[in-house]
């Protein structure tokens, strides 16, 4: 059996939607890279879900997915762009939105639905803005 890669799917299927990639270009990751990142940018990180062990394996992925907006002045770090942070946050749930029936979502995963069951307002401790969606995705390996 095998196990569909949900986190790689959604980033892939983040960095293809429009509206997204408009606001971050093809900055969706696993984390927040450590050196050089600009932002805005979005996060993908599961943290939670189970299985569905039948005959074609169903994975129901809890995942976070953040936000990230920038200062205004990145430099100097000051005048955070909550508007921005948010804009990111609605195309990001207007993309996930989509995911109804049977939709590819790239690396080989086949994705039934995503449902965001929560949005938080959740800036960091230097006060970058980021909204944080949580997520329930229910999604399959593409079985050639």
């Amino acid at each position: 059996m095998t196990w569909p890669d949900v986190e790689g799917g959604l980033r892939t299927y983040l960095r293809a939607d429009a509206a997204v990639s408009a606001l971050c270009a093809q900055r969706v990751f696993f984390g927040v890279p450590r050196k050089g990142a600009r932002f805005p940018l979005v996060t993908v990180q599961r943290i939670g879900g189970g299985d569905d062990p039948s005959e074609v394996p169903i994975d129901r992925a809890l995942v976070q997915v953040d936000c990230w907006g920038a200062f205004a002045d990145e430099t100097a770090h000051v005048r955070p762009n909550k508007a921005g942070a948010f804009a990111l946050a609605a195309a990001v749930r207007d993309a996930l939105s989509a995911i109804r029936g049977a939709t590819d979502i790239g690396e080989d995963v086949i994705a039934y639905g995503a449902n965001v069951v929560s949005s938080q307002w959740l800036p960091d401790a230097d006060d970058r803005p980021r909204y944080s969606l949580t997520v329930d995705l229910t999604a399959r390996a593409l079985v050639a």
